[in-house]
């Protein structure tokens, strides 16, 4: 007969169950811009305290406004034009708003 090693159990394959899930979760998280049919463009979970879905607040970074400005027009004229469809818009956007954001921080 064989011992049974304690990766034979119950717990161990819950655990690893759960372990795959919350693989599987992060791998949709972070490839969440490319998943065909499913848009997470306005999901703004605060964990940069973003302007997501936010006007810019007039006390904010003038350098930010100005590029929020001039990238957020350039993605509006995209839009007009035809060459971004409306799902491609707000990810254009959001993307947008997050490298002026990262460029020059809100605030400051």
């Amino acid at each position: 007969m064989h011992a049974h090693s304690r990766l034979d159990g119950w717990p161990a394959r819950v655990g690893a169950l759960a372990l795959a899930v919350l693989v599987l979760m992060l791998m949709a998280w972070i490839g969440r811009n490319d998943l065909p049919g499913l848009s997470f463009a306005n999901v703004n979970l605060g964990l940069a305290g973003g302007l997501q879905n936010e006007a810019v607040p007039a006390n904010a970074n003038p350098e930010l406004a100005t590029c929020l400005e001039q990238r957020l027009t350039v993605v509006e004229k995209m839009r007009s034009d035809g060459v971004v469809s409306d799902a491609q818009y707000e990810t254009f956007r959001n993307r947008a708003i997050a490298f002026c954001e990262a460029e020059h921080p809100p605030g400051g």
